[in-house]
C-alpha cells in the first residue's frame, strides 16, 4: 500500500510540474511590454505647379508619432532590456477614386524606454507613388486632391529580443493641382504638346492653355 501511495504521489507532482512548464513555456513566448499609440499626426501634402516637367510639384513633411513602452509587471519596467528599439512601419493606402498605390514599409528609428515614451518621425508616401497619375486625372496631376485612407502597423523590439508592434490608422490629405497643357512650337517650327513652364523651359513658344498640335499652322506665325 505504501508503495502504491508513493507511486500515486510522484506521478501527480510530475503532473503538476509537467502543467506549470507548458504554462510557462506559452508565457515566456510573449513580450514583457507592450507598445502602445499616444498621439500621431500626419501633415497634409501640398501641391504646386512648379516642376519644369510641366507635373505637379509636392512639398512632404514627415509624420510623427509618440508611442508608449506600457511593462505588463514591475520586472517589465526595468532598463534596458525592456526598452523597445523601433525599426519600421507598414503603411497600406486606399484612395478616395479607387486607384490604387502598392503597400510601402517606411523605416523608423529611435527607442521607447521601459515604462516611458519616444517620438519618431516617417515618411507617409514617397514623391514618386504621388506623381503617379491614374485615370480619370488629367495628365501630370498625379495624386493631388485626392485624399487616402492609411493603415499603418509599427514594428519594434525590445532589447532582449521580443518583437513588438501597434497599429493605427490615418488620414492623407494631398493638395490640389492643375496642369494645364497646350502646344509648344520649337524654334524650328516643331510643336509639342506641353506646360506652360515645360515648354517655356525648352525655349518654345507656349500657344496657351488647351491648344492643340493638330490645329492647322499653329506653329506658323507670332
Amino acid at each position: 500500500m505504501r508503495t502504491y501511495t508513493k507511486l500515486l504521489a510522484r506521478t501527480v507532482v510530475l503532473a503538476a510540474v509537467g502543467w506549470f512548464a507548458g504554462c510557462n513555456g506559452t508565457i515566456d513566448d510573449e513580450p514583457d511590454v507592450v507598445l502602445e499609440i499616444l498621439t500621431l499626426t500626419i501633415s497634409p501634402i501640398t501641391s504646386s505647379q512648379n516642376g519644369t516637367g510641366g507635373t505637379c510639384t509636392y512639398t512632404l513633411t514627415p509624420a510623427t508619432v509618440t508611442l508608449k513602452n506600457l511593462p505588463k509587471n514591475s520586472l517589465a519596467e526595468e532598463s534596458p532590456f525592456n526598452d523597445i528599439v523601433l525599426r519600421s512601419v507598414d503603411i497600406a493606402y486606399v484612395w478616395d477614386d479607387g486607384a490604387v498605390t502598392p503597400s510601402t514599409t517606411a523605416g523608423i528609428g529611435g527607442t521607447v524606454p521601459a515604462n516611458g515614451t519616444g517620438t519618431a518621425q516617417f515618411t507617409a508616401i514617397s514623391n514618386v507613388a504621388l506623381g503617379v497619375t491614374q485615370a480619370p486625372d488629367p495628365i501630370g496631376n498625379g495624386r493631388a486632391g485626392h485624399t487616402a485612407s492609411l493603415a499603418m502597423v509599427f514594428n519594434g523590439a525590445t532589447v532582449s529580443g521580443d518583437a513588438v508592434s501597434a497599429t493605427a490608422g490615418g488620414t492623407l490629405q494631398v493638395g490640389s493641382c492643375t496642369v494645364n497643357f497646350g502646344a509648344c512650337c520649337a524654334a524650328g517650327g516643331s510643336c509639342s504638346l506641353l506646360s506652360e513652364a515645360a515648354c517655356l523651359n525648352d525655349g518654345g513658344s507656349y500657344k496657351g492653355d488647351g491648344t492643340s498640335c493638330s490645329t492647322s499652322n499653329i506653329c506658323i506665325g507670332p
